[in-house]
């Protein structure tokens, strides 16, 4: 049993290896210039998958028609029991580039790929109608709660200039809550603050993958190419794959389809909601880390097509993430064990492990000192996001056995993300601080 535990804890020490090499690499590379003009003539339809969605759909809705006028908006309400499809309908009404596409069942309520693929095919046959050069067309994803601003649109014109960039994913904030902070809802608001901190890492994780063109797309602030789906479709491929992870899948697919596509990362942010609620964030985590476990058969696929061995590499790696993170999990939770039975694992010099512990803090520190620098936090605000992190970690913790549940005994159910009314329309960035008073 000794052996076994010295493998667990050498595997450990290798993939903490790694992730500090990509953490130091994220933190310190610049993002590559891009080279090409922005394309004037690029013309956008969003794409706003819809299940009730009444708090939070109209101010999304005036927010993408005010801040692209020239563009199309089309909800897709998956059968909602609220009146989302009532108030999308009287907006539609009055602006005709608002577009209200219904599901219902049976076909409805199966997951956000499906209504994403049904409605892009909709939005193809009308855009093939009007004579459009699909080149020239790109369907973004926002998320419901999704907001915008004219930057990011002008960043995406940029982008998309190049011809080989099939799709592209805007950076993530989380809007804060507003009001008083409250012992019962500080564990809440501890987790919306970590949620931008997290896309704030992720942010850096998302330059440095553009470099090997494998930025991740997200559900939220996704930009693709109308002529690439069409392709997917014309090969009896989905754009969005069936899975609980459809956004990844889809950049996974975008580069599987030809080795020239490429993926590329904007700065200028789309803001969304975060999840106050350590239960809903919780399952929220369980779906993706269930949904990147579900891709797993693309492994074969991605190592047998020409993709870049950089690429390939940095796939791998985010695919086998939930696994390598299970062998960690599992070695911290066999400590009890080996203190029982007196077997031990690797056994690290004394300043081996203090180096390992020092190295966990200072990445730490790194992305804390890093997003203080960006958002000029008070100190009470610093201090809040700092006691914060063990929060956020007990809550991933929880997830990943969870995920591994519901992946093993077939639960495939598409949970989606509960909204919550907010007092204005926040058009970006991050709301003031939680007062302590």
């Amino acid at each position: 049993m000794t052996n076994f535990f010295t493998a667990l804890d050498l595997i450990g020490l290798i993939l903490l290896c790694f992730y500090s090499c990509q953490m130091l690499l994220a933190a310190l590379l610049p993002k590559p210039r891009r080279t090409f003009a922005a394309d004037p003539q690029l013309r956008f339809t969003f794409l706003i998958p819809a299940l009730n969605e009444a708090q939070v759909i109209e101010a999304t809705v005036h927010n993408l028609r005010r801040v692209s006028p020239n563009s199309r908006v089309a909800v897709i309400d998956d059968d909602s029991d609220d009146a989302t499809a009532v108030l999308v309908s009287a907006l539609a009404a009055s602006d005709p580039n608002v577009l209200l596409l219904r599901r219902v069942a049976p076909e409805a309520r199966q997951g956000k790929g499906r209504a994403l693929n049904w409605a892009a095919t909709q939005l193809l046959q009308r855009l093939r109608a009007e004579g459009a050069d699909l080149s020239r067309e790109v369907f973004a994803v926002i998320d419901a709660d999704g907001r915008i601003g004219p930057e990011l649109l002008e960043e995406a014109r940029q982008a998309l200039g190049d011809p080989q960039v099939m799709g592209a994913q805007a950076r993530v904030r989380i809007r804060q809550s507003v009001g008083r902070l409250r012992p019962q809802n500080v564990i809440g608001r501890m987790l919306e603050q970590q949620q931008d901190v997290e896309f704030f890492i992720t942010r850096h994780l998302q330059v440095l993958r553009s470099r090997w063109h494998t930025v991740a797309l997200c559900g939220n602030g996704q930009f693709m190419r109308a002529s690439y789906v069409a392709e997917q479709f014309a090969r009896g491929l989905e754009p969005w794959p069936d899975v609980l992870l459809e956004d990844f899948a889809s950049g996974l697919e975008v580069r599987l389809a030809a080795p020239t596509h490429r993926l590329t990362f904007l700065e200028h942010p789309v803001t969304q909601q975060g999840l106050p609620n350590l239960r809903r964030f919780t399952r929220q985590r369980a779906r993706w880390t269930q949904g990147t476990l579900q891709c797993l058969p693309y492994l074969r696929r991605l190592w047998r097509t020409p993709v870049p061995f950089l690429a390939r590499l940095d796939f791998t790696y985010f695919i086998l993430g939930p696994w390598l993170n299970a062998l960690i999990v599992l070695s911290l939770l066999t400590q009890p064990l080996r203190a029982l039975t007196g077997a031990h694992g690797l056994l690290l010099n004394p300043a081996v492990s203090l180096t390992v512990s020092l190295l966990n803090v200072g990445l730490q520190l790194n992305w804390l000192v890093r997003y203080q620098l960006e958002n000029r936090l008070p100190i009470g605000r610093l201090l809040f996001t700092a006691v914060s992190f063990p929060v956020y970690g007990f809550a991933l913790l929880l997830s990943l056995p969870l995920a591994f549940k519901n992946h093993f005994t077939g639960r495939r159910t598409w949970d989606k993300s509960a909204r919550h009314a907010e007092p204005s329309d926040p058009a970006r960035g991050v709301s003031a601080a939680p007062s302590g008073d």
